[in-house]
C-alpha cells in the first residue's frame, strides 16, 4: 500500500486520527479542573492513545504504520493538550459544566496530528518530518506558557497603542482595573481607562475614581468638556480653571468630571461623591507608568 495516492493516505490518516482522538478528547474535557489522585490517569490515557494510533494505522494500512502510529499518537496527545489550554471547558453556570461542547474541538488535534504524521513520512523532504514534530511540540509548549504569552502580548499592546503611559498616584485608592480601548467610530483616538477604588469604612462610604488617558491629538480640555454625549437627563455645565483645566458638573448629578492636559496626553477624571477640589488635586499626581504595570492590572 506504499503506492497509495497521497489524498487517500491523508484521508485514512485523518480517519484514524478521528477515532484515536475521541477518547483522549473526552478524557481531557471531562477531567479539566478535577483533582485526580496520583498521576495514573494521564499516562494511562497516553498509552491508550498510542495503542489506538498504532492499531489504527496498521488496520488502515498506512505507510510505515508503526512509526506513524507512535508519532501520530504522540502528536494527537500533544495537540489535544494544547487545545485544552487554549479552549478550556466553559465555566459552570445555570446549566452546569458543558465539557461536551469542546470535545469536537479537541478531536481536531487527533485529525491534524495524524494527517501531519502520514504526510511527513510520505515526503522525502526533511522539513516535512520536522513539521510533523514541531507543530505538536510547539503547540503544546506554547500552551504551557499561555499566561506568559498573553502577558507579553498585553504589554506589547500598551507599548504600541500610541497612548501616553501615565497614571495618577491617588492616596488611599488602589488601581483595580485597566482597559485599553482601540480607536474607532466613537473614539477617533485610542485610550486607556483606569479604575481606582477606595474601600468603605465605618466613617465613609465606598469611593471610585475613573481615569481616561488619550493622546493629545484627541482634543482640548475645553472641547472635551463641552462635548457631552450622554447626560442621563442632568443639566451639565462646564467651567474653566487656571492652567487649561475644565470641570464639568451638574445640579442633578453627583458626578464631577475634570479635563486637563498632562504632558502629551489629554486626561479625564470622573468621580462621584468626591469634592471638586480633591479631584482637581489628583491632576498633580500623574506620573509615568510602565506597560508592565498596566498589563499586570488589566
Amino acid at each position: 500500500m506504499q503506492d497509495l495516492a497521497i489524498k487517500a493516505v491523508l484521508a485514512r490518516a485523518a480517519l484514524v486520527g478521528l477515532v484515536t482522538g475521541i477518547p483522549t478528547a473526552i478524557t481531557r474535557a471531562y477531567t479539566q479542573g478535577e483533582e485526580l489522585d496520583g498521576t495514573v490517569l494521564p499516562p494511562a490515557v497516553f498509552l491508550l492513545t498510542i495503542i489506538l494510533a498504532t492499531v489504527g494505522a496498521r488496520l488502515a494500512r498506512l505507510p510505515r504504520w508503526g512509526v506513524v502510529g507512535l508519532v501520530g499518537g504522540t502528536g494527537t496527545w500533544l495537540l489535544i493538550g494544547a487545545l485544552a489550554v487554549q479552549v478550556p471547558v466553559p465555566e459552570p453556570d445555570y446549566l452546569g459544566p458543558l465539557p461536551g461542547l469542546v470535545v469536537p474541538v479537541y478531536v481536531v488535534g487527533g485529525v491534524v496530528g495524524f494527517a501531519l504524521s502520514a504526510w511527513s513520512f510520505m515526503s522525502p523532504r526533511w522539513w516535512a518530518v520536522a513539521l510533523a514534530v514541531v507543530v505538536p511540540l510547539g503547540s503544546w509548549g506554547a500552551a504551557q506558557y499561555k499566561p506568559q504569552i498573553l502577558a507579553w502580548l498585553e504589554i506589547r499592546s500598551f507599548e504600541k497603542s500610541g497612548v501616553p503611559l501615565i497614571a495618577p498616584v491617588i492616596k488611599g485608592y488602589r488601581l483595580v482595573h485597566v482597559d485599553l480601548n482601540a480607536a474607532g467610530e466613537q473614539e477617533p483616538e485610542p485610550s486607556t481607562w483606569l479604575e481606582y477604588w477606595r474601600a468603605a469604612t465605618s466613617k465613609r462610604g465606598f469611593s471610585e475614581i475613573q481615569v481616561t488617558v488619550w493622546p493629545a491629538a484627541a482634543g482640548t480640555p475645553r472641547d472635551s468638556c463641552l462635548a457631552v454625549t450622554e447626560n442621563l437627563g442632568a443639566r451639565l455645565r462646564c467651567k474653566s480653571l487656571p492652567g487649561d483645566r475644565w470641570v464639568r458638573t451638574g445640579a442633578e448629578s453627583g458626578w464631577v468630571t475634570v479635563f486637563a492636559r498632562s504632558g502629551d496626553a489629554l486626561i479625564m477624571l470622573n468621580a462621584s461623591g468626591i469634592a471638586e477640589a480633591d479631584l482637581v488635586a489628583v491632576l498633580s499626581t500623574f506620573r509615568p507608568i510602565s506597560a508592565v504595570e498596566l498589563a499586570r492590572v488589566a
